[in-house]
């Protein structure tokens, strides 16, 4: 079994370019040596829809995309909470898209991945907000056919307040992974995994989980804002790593 890579957050924004090109070349340099490539939710900063993506920015993402597919690279991608409405266009370019909270056969280890946001379970309001009413069919439908410059304008004054919130955890340090420790445990506990890998909550880091007396290993992807990293397995372990723009390479992350 070859590299695959996991990689979420990236938070791609319309009219970024120079990040969008770090981005492409992850693609490239990593994706390109890797068997498979998991993308786990939010790859855009927001994303309304396929008409969304079919703006000239983003021509160079789904051709970088389809040459990958076209290489041999299996790509696999699940939506977040800021673009759980993509499909149509990453379909039309040979990406597979998969649920959320899927579940692999890796290395003889079972892996849980998903975007993450599911196991807060313990805001209450993000649940019912974020997973429950935007995610409703007439919801998803009136944006989706919304002319793109108000649905774009929508998203970027949601986008404004979620990120606010955002700022005020990244001054703890260990960020928000407190918020999603319970909600691990309890699906842990129900349904047994040996490793978890979810971003959402914006730290990069590799914590032990133990629960009804079974241990398992949540690896958690950084948001790219903070510096462009990813999960790799590398045909035998898992690791999170740090990606170097400048010599495409990944680095270790060192675990405190």
């Amino acid at each position: 079994m070859g590299r695959i890579v996991f990689v979420s957050d990236v938070h791609l924004h319309l009219g970024g370019r120079e990040y969008m090109e770090v981005f492409l070349g992850f693609l490239e340099r990593v994706g390109g040596e890797a068997e498979a490539v998991y993308i786990h939710g939010d790859l855009f900063d927001f994303y309304v829809g396929h008409r969304q993506g079919r703006l000239p920015f983003y021509a160079p993402l789904f051709e970088r995309l389809s040459d990958l597919v076209a290489k041999g690279v299996r790509v696999f991608v699940l939506g977040g909470n800021r673009d759980f409405l993509l499909g149509r266009l990453f379909r039309e370019n040979g990406v597979e898209v998969i649920p959320d909270q899927t579940t692999l056969e890796l290395g003889g280890r079972r892996v849980h991945l998903s975007h993450g946001d599911q196991f807060c379970i313990h805001d209450h309001s993000y649940l019912f907000w974020a997973r429950g009413v935007l995610r409703l069919p007439p919801i998803r439908f009136l944006v989706r056919n919304l002319p793109v410059s108000l649905a774009v304008w929508l998203a970027r004054r949601y986008r404004g307040v979620s990120d606010r919130k955002r700022k005020r955890f990244a001054r703890r340090s260990r960020g928000r992974l407190p918020s999603i420790l319970d909600g691990v445990r309890l699906f842990h506990e129900r349904d047994p995994h040996d490793v978890y890998i979810c971003g959402h909550i914006h730290f990069l880091a590799e914590t032990p989980i133990e629960a009804g007396g079974k241990e398992a290993r949540l690896l958690t992807t950084g948001a790219w804002e903070d510096g462009p990293n990813c999960v790799l397995f590398d045909g035998e372990e898992f690791g999170i790593r740090r990606y170097d723009p400048h010599s495409g390479r990944l680095e270790p992350v060192s675990q405190a």
